[in-house]
Formats: structure tokens, C-alpha cells, sequence
């Protein structure tokens, strides 16, 4: 693969892109179809199957490394971030315990300490030995089925799509309330959050950190707490139509007239937030839905 290996700055060019990487990707990919005829009913029925994984090998040195990393041993645009242990629920908990940094307060993510300079955990959370690879953000055991049906006159069309296994990310644009001190507050939120003006019992339970400005970075920072399985199965396309009887066309003129009604994306199941499309894991893009009624002539 390619890479940017490093050169000089005093040469004054970018690093040049060079072939030099490995990377080592197994997978497969199955496809099964069937076609029949049964009196004047016809159908055909297909599924889809694949997976792959990738592995990166010698990267000659180079680590890219963010969110999403490429390093020696990992997947390819692997997720790479803090373990996260809840949410800190008393004063104490934060007193006694590593910190990101003196801004954390009771509410906030609570972050394992995994390591430090002599490989032994130092009672820091920090970004040089607390991140790890988290998983894959690739998705696994991807399907699809598509049926197909005609008798009389009627066809029928109906294709499914989805993923088996994706660690997918709640990002702060789909989570963060008044975000840039302007935009609205999420829906998912509402109830979900810790809060000062809860009972104990309830911020034991909240999904979410308090809302703050200050430590938003802390809290919103690439951890596990943010990841979820993005697996889904959704209705892409279903299709009803009719074709007139010949006999009714060709007096008009007209060689096929079919009516027809087709809806797209009509329902989907996944663990996103609700109303979230899962094959946008990362930006918190609602879904659309588009139901089409139509006729097609030809002459």
C-alpha cells in the first residue's frame, strides 16, 4: 500500500507517497440465486453474502494514528481511543482516581488507567499510554436478499440489505447538546443525561455524561463509550405494479401501460439512535424515506 514516507523538511517538498506498506486482507464472498416457473406464477429469489477482514503489516515505521488508526497489527482504519469505566457518580470517585485532566468533575467519563512511561499504570490517563485499538470500524457479514415475483398482470420486487457486525461511533455531532452554543438539543438526550437535579438512583442509570462546555473535549474524546454495534437490517426497495391487459392498450394505441407504487428505505432495525441512518455510522444523518407512485407507457 501506499505511504507517505517521511523525508527532510529541509527539502521543502511533501513526503513523497511510496509503495511500501503491507497490508493483509482475507475474506469471502457468496451469492445464491433461483429462478421458477409455476403456471403463470414466476419468481426469483438471490442472497448475498461477504466479509473481509484487513490486517496491517510492515509499515516501514509509519503510524497513522487519530480516531481511526493504521499501525502495525491492527485492522485497517481500526478504532483507537480510552476504556472507559462509566461515569464518575460521587466525589470521592474523582479524587482517588486518574483523571484526563483537572477539569473532570462528578458526571464525566471515567477513563481506565492502563498504562504509563515504564509500562505499569502512573495514576494518569493520558494519551501517549492509556489508548488502545478498540476494534474494527469496518463492517462484517454483509447480506442481501432480493425476491421477485410476476403473475397476471401484478409483479412484485422486494430487496433487504444489512450488516451482521460493525463497531460503529455515537460522535458528538449526533450526542453534544447546543453544540457551538447554537444548534438544538438531541431528542436522545432528554432524560438520558446526568444531572445535578437527579435522584442518585437516576444518574447510577444515565447513558450520558452531564453537559458541559468545559470538559467537552474529556468527555467527547475517542473512548469505547461511544461505540456500539452498528449491525442493521433494512427494507431498501419494495415494488408493486400492474401492467394493463393488451387488449385495453393497443386500443389506445399504446404498446404497455404499467401502474405502479415503489417506497424506498421504508423501515430499518438497528441500534443507532432512533431516527439515524446506521450506513452513516460517524456524521447522525436521519434516514429518508421516498415513496414513489408512477406510469410507465411505452409506445
Amino acid at each position: 500500500m501506499l505511504l507517505a514516507l517521511e523525508i527532510p523538511h529541509f527539502i521543502g517538498y511533501d513526503n513523497p507517497e511510496v509503495n511500501a506498506g503491507n497490508m493483509h486482507t482475507t475474506g469471502y464472498d457468496i451469492e445464491v440465486g433461483w429462478r421458477d416457473k409455476v403456471g403463470d406464477f414466476t419468481y426469483s429469489i438471490s442472497a448475498n453474502l461477504s466479509d473481509f477482514t484487513s490486517k496491517m503489516g510492515n509499515l516501514n515505521g509509519t503510524q497513522f494514528l487519530g480516531n481511526q488508526v493504521k499501525m502495525e497489527g491492527s485492522e485497517y482504519n481500526e478504532w483507537y481511543g480510552y476504556v472507559s469505566d462509566g461515569l464518575f457518580l460521587t466525589q470521592e470517585d474523582v479524587d482517588k482516581s486518574p483523571k484526563l485532566n483537572n477539569s473532570v468533575k462528578v458526571g464525566d467519563i471515567k477513563y481506565k488507567d492502563i498504562s504509563g512511561p515504564d509500562g505499569v499504570p502512573d495514576g494518569v490517563i493520558s494519551p501517549e499510554y492509556d489508548r488502545v485499538l478498540l476494534g474494527g470500524s469496518l463492517p462484517h457479514y454483509m447480506f442481501g436478499l432480493t425476491f421477485n415475483a410476476a403473475y397476471k398482470g401484478w409483479d412484485f420486487g422486494l430487496t433487504l440489505q444489512g450488516v451482521g457486525s460493525q463497531k460503529s461511533q455515537i460522535s458528538a455531532a449526533m450526542i453534544e447538546g447546543l453544540r457551538d452554543n447554537w444548534l438544538n438539543f438531541p431528542t436522545i438526550l432528554d432524560g438520558n443525561y446526568w444531572s445535578p437535579k437527579n435522584t442518585d438512583e437516576q444518574n447510577a442509570t444515565a447513558k450520558y455524561p452531564r453537559l458541559t462546555r468545559t470538559n467537552r473535549d474529556a468527555n467527547f474524546c475517542m473512548s469505547d463509550y461511544w461505540l456500539y454495534n452498528g449491525r442493521y437490517i433494512r427494507l431498501k426497495n419494495l415494488s408493486v405494479g400492474y401492467t394493463l391487459p393488451k387488449a385495453w392498450t393497443t386500443k389506445a394505441c399504446m404498446n404497455t401501460v404499467r401502474l405502479y407504487v415503489s417506497g424506498s428505505d421504508l423501515f430499518t432495525i438497528s441500534n443507532a439512535p432512533k431516527g439515524w441512518d446506521p450506513e452513516v455510522s460517524t456524521e447522525g444523518y436521519p434516514i429518508t424515506t421516498s415513496l414513489i407512485f408512477g406510469v410507465s407507457i411505452n409506445f
